[in-house]
């Protein structure tokens, strides 16, 4: 995905990490939302990846890449979009809070498509959810304030660690590689069953009344999946 300066702000920095948004995205699942990316400082997302750097915006994700064995699950693929945007933006100042509201207008936000946006302060997500749809996952939810649980979904791999953060105020998201683990209270992603792009569907915004959500196994996570605990009816 190309990416420039026009279409991509730095909207914070800290010691370990930076934030960029992206205003437009060719992602036709999640439609036109606008696309917040967390990198690490001091080294590309290849880079990162292959140092053990991500650790910074990824923080303990089973799906990073594993220094031991060389294998890594996430589907995001680094040479991509979190690449372009890298090179477009690093070194370039932090744009302020007002100007970002200002530019996003209407715009749903994607929060995360890459890097973990618990790793943000609670204070910049909820300026940016501010009357708008948005989608963010973590899975930092089991050690950052549970506030994070009023934008964020608790990505999950099992059925236990499900019951954990919904113990912890969290509604769950989960990936699985048939539609017969689908458990009480979980729904397959619309986009599945009817073609609704994130950016018109609203389901992922955090906690609430609505049902848990659960994907089928896609890209490079498809064929590392961990066997599935037993299940109850859907």
């Amino acid at each position: 995905m190309a990416t420039s300066l026009r279409n991509s702000l730095v909207i914070f920095r800290d010691a370990l990490r930076f934030a960029t948004l992206t205003f437009s995205s060719s992602n036709r699942k999640t439609g036109r939302m606008a696309q917040l990316q967390i990198l690490a400082r001091g080294s590309d997302p290849v880079q990162a990846v292959n140092s053990g750097a991500d650790e910074a915006v990824c923080g303990d994700c089973p799906l990073r890449k594993q220094q031991a064995t060389g294998k890594r699950v996430c589907y995001v693929n680094l040479a991509w979009a979190p690449l372009a945007i890298y090179r477009a933006v690093v070194g370039h100042p932090v744009t302020g809070l007002a100007k970002v509201i200002r530019r996003l207008g209407n715009r749903p936000v994607r929060f995360g498509s890459y890097g973990d946006p618990a790793f943000l302060p609670l204070d910049l997500l909820s300026a940016l959810a501010q009357g708008r749809r948005h989608t963010g996952y973590t899975h930092q939810w089991r050690t950052v304030s549970r506030r994070y649980a009023a934008h964020l979904m608790a990505s999950v791999e099992s059925l236990a660690d499900r019951a954990k953060a919904k113990a912890l105020g969290y509604r769950t998201f989960r990936v699985v590689s048939d539609v017969s683990e689908i458990a009480n209270g979980e729904i397959l992603c619309p986009n599945y069953t009817h073609g609704t792009q994130c950016a018109d569907c609203g389901l992922c915004m955090g906690a609430g009344t609505a049902k848990d959500i659960v994907i089928l196994a896609h890209g490079n996570g498809a064929g590392y999946l961990q066997p599935v605990e037993a299940v109850a009816s859907a």
